[in-house]
């Protein structure tokens, strides 16, 4: 994503300064000239925007001064030339990429004229933050010009502030999200809509949470994802901050007006402990920000620190009065090190509130670029609600670690995995209980209509399958090609398994999912191979891909359909067995512990499967008893509860099990067993 930074400067401390025609400040853009630029209000004339703005005086003075001020503002915009440069780069440029031979052609793709550019705003004086640059419109020379500056169609933009003193922060983004819901509604206040609020989050979260045989066990796995804190004082977020770990909260209040000294300043109205049930306790940006990063004695006392905080507060993001040292409750969150804020300048709608947090947190949870995030959610309130401006009160501070675009790409695969364990969560009861009786089941698995039957395995398939969509549209997109592929193929190896164990459960539909864990089982091999072309310093990819060549190569069905020479074949399995075990056995001579562990996984597996492949080494050699080294070389290393004894175990029963009833594997059924004992009891991984 392209970023354009935009800088306005002044002399002086960054409060006690009012807007005026007769102030100059310093507008820096790119690595274009600096230029002068004057605003063109007076300070009480834009205080009376700003009433018009936040509802306070009537519906057609509202309309109006949103028009003016988003004329007035984009003649603000227009005195920088540098900025209308940045901003048109490249729009207008022809692509004549297409006319070159191929040996001329770009190593890097043309830049997409529709993506989305990123318009970092960076401003510390405290008047300037109580102009609403996002209500903009777009000036001329602008993309779009004269049409709002954020909505228009040419060249997107997502506009963000910043403050000049917050560097950007070197803080990872979270890949397993844990989220605290703070809802306050103190009895001088109206209600909060928390519970609209708490279904939107549920509903998001419902991925990434497993199967659970009743509400009470379903409600603890939430809970690893979501913490709720209703009635909330200040106090109360400070002690649930230090007990948990938290990386987004959400909070829901109302914004509140309260005297400061001489200053007139917003702050979130949460409930007094010393009166639960009495007035609101105003509480500022800065007490918010002590309480959201307290001392956390489990981590050895440093301070906690979501990634993202959201406000669905009315006036968040406003500064109230500019006289004194301080800011809005966003200002302040974001400068006390918080790297994403997002709240509201104006009164945000209860209906507005709800795809506010809906479409933010998909894309948080998910991993997606929060600035399409918000730049979505501008359009959405703009299409929805025409009778308000909820779209230009969003205020984004966002201050981003390097090459975060990389981090979302890691974030996106762990989530989806995660999102496709859940998935198998529901497939593996519906084999377990298909299969087996269950201690404490509702209904025993003898007394399972034919109904109830088809319910469970056409919910546990339907989950599977949109899962799997998932994983191939992230490796269509994806930078990291070899991971998702591998991801992708693993959980197809896993999906046939369970669609198996449906057709020995299922009988009457024995032959409908014969055919799909064949499919999936071929879709797996292929994709094993495609990790391994993408990434060949990585030897797992074509260990896997031969350990499904060969199962798949000996299947027993008569069917000619599932018979494997009827597909593609890459290579001889003897040539690839030599090449994989010289790329695992230089792997064991690295420094890189995780690849070690990997290599030793991969030999164990490697010398299991050598009688198949009949490899013929220049001098005997006992694969059964390299198979047992390497195991108890792996487990003295990782000790027994490593994820890697825990992956390898069950890989290793799969020849134990399936693949020995859909495949003649008699070479290699002794050493199966024998190895297998030499691993240690399996724990679950969630």
């Amino acid at each position: 994503m392209r970023q354009v930074k935009f800088e306005l400067l002044r002399h002086g401390p960054s409060n006690n300064q009012l807007l005026s025609p007769l102030t100059e400040y310093l507008a820096l853009c790119g690595n274009h000239s600096a230029t002068t630029v004057r605003l063109p209000f007076e300070h009480n004339q834009f205080l009376h925007r700003l009433r018009a703005l936040s509802r306070q005086l009537g519906e057609e003075t509202r309309s109006f001064q949103v028009k003016d001020t988003a004329r007035a503002l984009a003649e603000v915009l227009c005195q920088v030339p540098g900025l209308v440069a940045e901003l048109s780069r490249d729009r207008d440029m022809p692509d004549y990429s297409d006319t070159l031979p191929d040996r001329q052609q770009p190593d890097v793709a043309p830049r997409d004229r529709q993506s989305l550019t990123h318009l970092r705003l960076i401003i510390s004086s405290s008047e300037l933050a109580l102009l609403p640059f996002e209500l903009a419109l777009a000036p001329p020379g602008f993309p779009g010009a004269g049409q709002s500056l954020l909505l228009q169609f040419q060249a997107p933009i997502c506009l963000t502030r910043e403050v000049r003193r917050v560097a950007e922060n070197y803080l990872s983004w979270p890949n397993k999200p844990r989220i605290l819901f703070v809802a306050a509604a103190p009895s001088d206040v109206p209600p909060v809509p928390a519970e609209l609020h708490i279904g939107v989050l549920r509903e998001l979260l419902q991925p990434w949470i497993g199967f659970a045989e009743t509400d009470e066990r379903r409600s603890e796995l939430l809970k690893d994802h979501l913490h709720v804190l209703e009635n909330a004082s200040c106090q109360d977020i400070a002690r649930v901050c230090a007990e948990g770990d938290f990386t987004h909260v959400h909070i829901l209040a109302h914004g509140i007006q309260y005297q400061d000294g001489f200053d007139l300043r917003f702050g979130i109205a949460l409930h007094d402990p010393a009166d639960p049930q009495g007035k609101a306790d105003p509480v500022s940006g800065e007490r918010l920000a002590t309480a959201l990063r307290p001392v956390r004695a489990a981590a050895g006392g440093s301070l906690a620190r979501p990634v993202a905080v959201t406000l669905a507060s009315c006036d968040s993001a406003n500064p109230g009065t500019v006289q004194g040292v301080g800011g809005s409750v966003a200002h302040a969150l974001h400068t006390s090190g918080i790297p994403m804020v997002v709240a509201s300048q104006f009164p945000i709608s209860v209906p507005a509130s709800i795809p506010f947090v809906k479409i933010l947190y998909k894309a948080l949870l998910w991993g997606d670029d929060p600035r399409i995030a918000l730049n979505d959610l501008r359009r959405r309130l703009f299409a929805d609600f025409p009778k308000t401006h909820d779209w230009a009160g969003i205020t984004a501070y966002m201050s981003l670690p390097p090459r975060f675009e990389s981090e979302l790409s890691d974030v996106q695969i762990e989530q989806t995995r995660r999102s496709m364990d859940a998935a198998m969560s529901y497939a593996d009861h519906a084999t377990a209980t298909l299969m087996q009786p269950k201690s404490g089941a509702a209904t025993p698995p003898s007394e399972l209509t034919p109904e109830k039957k088809l319910e469970l395995l056409g919910n546990a398939r339907t989950k599977i399958e949109e899962e799997r969509k998932r994983l191939e549209r992230l490796a269509d997109r994806t930078t990291s090609k070899a991971r998702v592929l591998g991801i992708l193929a693993a959980t197809e190896k896993r999906c046939a398994e369970v669609y198996f164990s449906f057709s020995r459960a299922d009988r009457p539909r024995a032959v409908q999912y014969g055919a799909d864990w064949l499919r999936l089982l071929l879709q797996a091999r292929k994709h094993y191979w495609d990790a391994f072309q993408s990434d060949r310093d990585n030897s797992w990819g074509v260990v896997q891909y031969l350990s499904l060549d060969l199962i798949l190569r000996r299947l027993k069905s008569p069917d000619p359909d599932l018979r494997i020479e009827n597909y593609e074949d890459y290579n001889q399995p003897e040539e690839l067995w030599i090449m994989a075990h010289v790329s695992s056995m230089n792997d064991l001579r690295t420094k890189d512990d995780q690849r070690i562990r990997w290599a030793l996984s991969n030999l164990i597996e490697l010398y299991l499967i050598a009688p198949l492949v009949r490899v013929a080494p220049a001098a005997p050699v006992d694969h059964a008893g390299k198979a047992r080294q390497r195991t108890q070389d792996l487990i003295d290393r990782v000790g027994p509860d490593a994820f890697e004894i825990y992956s390898t175990r069950r890989q290793l029963l799969r020849y134990d099990d399936w693949y020995s009833e859909i495949a003649n594997l008699p070479e290699i059924a002794p050493v199966v067993g024998a190895v297998l004992a030499l691993f240690p009891k399996p724990i679950i991984y969630a």
